[in-house]
């Protein structure tokens, strides 16, 4: 009798089994998504990686008799099953209304062209003699990879775009000029650091652009992805035509603490914002620039430190940052700040004082989002403290009864310019902004045409934008 039961037990355990399977030719798996895209994808660097979750939507287990790239070894993706990175598998095993996940990475080998080729491939899944397919999609990008490297006088063209790990380096007395159209990515707590001379040479229609090197659509306003644009001690002449600086660290930064060399650039039609830092910090240095816009950064997006020489014709310089990211500006600094000293870094306690011999802005803009967007600070030293603000819109509670004060000049204080949208980071005015109209002619005529290449002679607004009804 006991035989006989222990046989009836083990036929039902086998029938359980054998029919635990969902074994319909109906059967069909569900997906997390249809297409897995990945956005531009650098060639010869491996992507972030991304999942695909694939369901069973029956009460009884599933068998899927395969699952496999449909470009097999030639394909540029790489999947992952239940640990295993592979080409394909077979018999998985999904249990009752549960899931599976698979892991996905794209590789793509140099194609020796600039503009981005598709790559397209397909994940094919077997179940019961039932085919279905997930997309793959990315577009692959060649790029000059430039990892740790001293550069010499050379010119990067816009052939391909430049990828910079770790730092990129000019030498003493070197020269690189970047050419119109050209865009330099940096990797993660990367900078460019020049020794020597940094030409930048693009024009209206084709900026010279800096930015880091994610390029999912979350990242495109994200801020501190890369270092910065670094001016050493030594380096002069540097030269910014029509560039965009965004979404790193410290955007330009120019001079040193106890380094009183006096490096100097000149900067026109460029923008650059959206900094974890400041977005232009020059220290003892020498600025001139023309149609600029400095803006967003979680402190200050112009600090002027330790004395130097600067001129400022129709800039506008704004400070929202963190409006569109739900975060607030960090530790309150104001969007424009001059000092004529700052503290040694070698002996603390101390500070240093050098000769502010210029800061004039002249039919410019500083605002944002805080009460009071200037600070000067001459600490009572005896060095020179010289500036001047002409025909400009001023956000400032401290210094907003200095109307007759001779370094103000036809000021308006504390009227909203009315950017045009400053959580997208556009600093155009509106068309009821305080700023319209109230230019200085006479500078607006040496510099006859906007950031958009606008004309500005007849009645010019203050601020890099002029505002064309």
């Amino acid at each position: 009798m006991l035989v006989v039961l222990l046989l009836i037990l083990a036929f039902n355990t086998i029938s359980c089994k054998k029919e635990s399977y969902y074994e319909g030719q109906d059967a069909t798996l569900r997906f997390s998504k249809d297409t897995i895209a990945f956005d531009t994808v650098f060639t010869s660097i491996g992507t972030a990686t991304k999942q695909l979750m694939v369901y069973n939507p029956y009460h009884k287990s599933i068998k899927i008799s395969s699952i496999q790239l449909a470009g097999k070894s030639t394909s540029p993706f790489i999947i992952n099953i239940n640990g295993k990175q592979v080409n394909s598998l077979n018999d998985v095993e999904i249990y009752p209304t549960d899931s599976l996940y698979i892991f996905i990475q794209v590789f793509i080998n140099p194609t020796g062209q600039n503009l981005p080729l598709m790559f397209h491939d397909s994940l094919v899944f077997d179940v019961n003699g039932n085919i279905q397919n997930v997309n793959l999609l990315a577009y692959g990008q060649d790029v000059h990879w430039i990892k740790n490297e001293v550069i010499k006088t050379t010119i990067w063209d816009a052939d391909k775009p430049y990828l910079i790990y770790g730092n990129a380096t000019v030498d003493t007395l070197e020269t690189l000029t970047i050419s119109k159209g050209a865009t330099i990515f940096f990797h993660k707590q990367s900078n460019l650091l020049v020794k020597g001379t940094l030409k930048v040479q693009g024009e209206f229609t084709k900026p010279v652009i800096f930015r880091g090197d994610r390029l999912e659509k979350y990242y495109q306003d994200y801020p501190g992805q890369w270092g910065g644009i670094i001016l050493l001690p030594g380096s002069n002449n540097h030269v910014f035509n029509w560039a965009i600086v965004k979404n790193g660290t410290s955007g330009i930064q120019i001079g040193a603490y106890n380094d009183f060399s006096k490096p100097n650039i000149e900067l026109s039609n460029v923008i650059v914002q959206n900094m974890s830092y400041s977005s232009l910090l020059a220290i003892g240095a020498k600025i001139k620039a023309v149609n600029c816009v400095i803006a967003d950064a979680a402190t200050y997006t112009c600090g002027l430190i330790g004395g130097g020489d600067y001129e400022f014709y129709h800039c506008t310089f704004a400070n929202y940052f963190g409006s569109y990211l739900g975060a607030d500006r960090r530790f309150g600094y104001p969007t424009l700040v001059i000092t004529n000293y700052y503290s040694d870094p070698i002996n603390a306690g101390n500070n240093v004082f050098t000769d502010l011999t210029r800061a004039d802005f002249y039919n410019s803009i500083v605002y944002g989002s805080n009460a009071d967007e200037i600070k000067l600070d001459s600490s009572k030293s005896s060095a020179l403290f010289q500036y001047k603000f002409d025909h400009c819109l001023l956000e400032s509670k401290e210094y907003g009864n200095s109307s007759n004060n001779p370094p103000f000049t036809n000021i308006i204080w504390n009227k909203d310019p009315k950017f045009k949208m400053v959580d997208s980071m556009r600093f155009e005015l509106d068309t009821l902004s305080a700023a319209k109209d109230k230019g200085d002619i006479e500078i607006g005529k040496l510099y006859p045409l906007d950031l958009k290449n606008k004309d500005r002679t007849i009645t010019p607004d203050l601020g890099a934008y002029e505002r064309v009804e």
